[in-house]
């Protein structure tokens, strides 16, 4: 445990601490009643800080890699580490108070205090990724881990901004219930603010989410790396432009599919045809990627046979 905490003091102390706050949420669901719309009030907060423990832990293991690099490289990362860890706490907070106060934080312009608030949560969010873009620049900038990992770092990253494009979007106004004045955006498309939800994850029932492609999208950033890393055996360059490939076409249709305004487990025809055949795609690349690895170490030359000198006639 120790060794852990010594990646990034500040990022793993925060992934613990992430964890013991995300308890005291599923007790606030547990004992508090509150619903806010069809979702309990504190499952947004339980969401985030969930999100938070993988997060903050992964970008730690980022920093780690740069231990043997300069030592000018490696306290840029762990600056901006630290930069991280406030930005993260900034939200967290700004998440469990606006629950306590009985209000949401995302899209709520009820107070002038909540719609601060809410361009607050906005400003971090960016100030995170862009924090992101530079930590990411810096560990490919030392090549600090296999080709693999790198390249499946970069795929993650670009979903990462990806995704959080499609959060800006969410902050814009869309009908019918984005637009009121309470209420300026909406994560949902072609259904009101207070439809029907799924059971566990609260996703729309009801009309597109596009909180299921910026979740998809965000998570990128860490599953994909993580898979290169653990399976390296198995995953080279080939297999890493695969899986991205794979899970960029799951990302897109996701989105496709919340615009369409279908609800995440009510997809229509065409949708299920195109996931399906996303699925054998990138099940055909997989089996290919594996008969024609990309990284096989190089066949040694064979060596020159000898030859008996020419004779010379005198």
């Amino acid at each position: 445990m120790r060794a852990l905490v010594r990646w990034h003091p500040a990022l793993m102390v925060t992934a613990g601490l992430m964890v013991v706050v995300s308890l005291f949420h599923a007790v606030g669901i547990v004992v508090d009643d509150r619903m806010y719309g069809q979702s309990p009030a504190w499952i947004k907060p339980l969401k985030f800080s969930l999100s938070f423990i993988v997060y903050t832990a992964w970008l730690g293991a980022l920093v780690h890699l740069l231990e043997k690099t300069s030592g000018s490289l490696e306290r840029k990362a762990r600056k901006f580490g630290n930069w991280i860890v406030i930005a993260v706490w900034a939200e967290m907070f700004f998440l469990d108070l606006q629950t306590l106060r009985g209000t949401t934080v995302h899209f709520n312009f009820r107070t002038v205090l909540d719609a601060v608030i809410f361009e607050s949560v906005g400003a971090i969010a960016t100030t995170l990724v862009v924090i992101n873009l530079l930590l990411v620049a810096v560990v490919l900038k030392k090549r600090a881990a296999a080709p693999p990992v790198m390249l499946a770092l970069k795929i993650g990253t670009w979903l990462l901004v990806a995704s959080s494009l499609v959060g800006i979007y969410m902050a814009f106004p869309t009908e019918p219930g984005g637009w009121s004045n309470d209420v300026v955006g909406a994560h949902s498309v072609g259904a009101d603010i207070d439809h029907d939800v799924t059971p566990v994850i609260f996703w729309a029932a009801e009309g597109g989410d596009l909180r299921v492609s910026h979740f998809i999208g965000l998570h990128a950033f860490q599953l994909l790396p993580l898979i290169a890393m653990f399976l390296s055996r198995w995953v080279d360059r080939r297999m890493v432009w695969v899986l991205g490939t794979g899970y960029t076409a799951v990302f897109l249709l996701s989105l496709v599919q919340a615009l369409a305004g279908e609800a995440p487990f009510e997809p229509s025809a065409p949708t299920l045809l195109a996931g399906g055949a996303i699925l054998a795609g990138t099940l055909a690349g997989i089996v290919w990627a594996r008969l024609n690895p990309s990284d096989a170490p190089p066949v040694p030359p064979a060596p020159e046979r000898a030859t008996e000198p020419e004779s010379v006639n005198l």
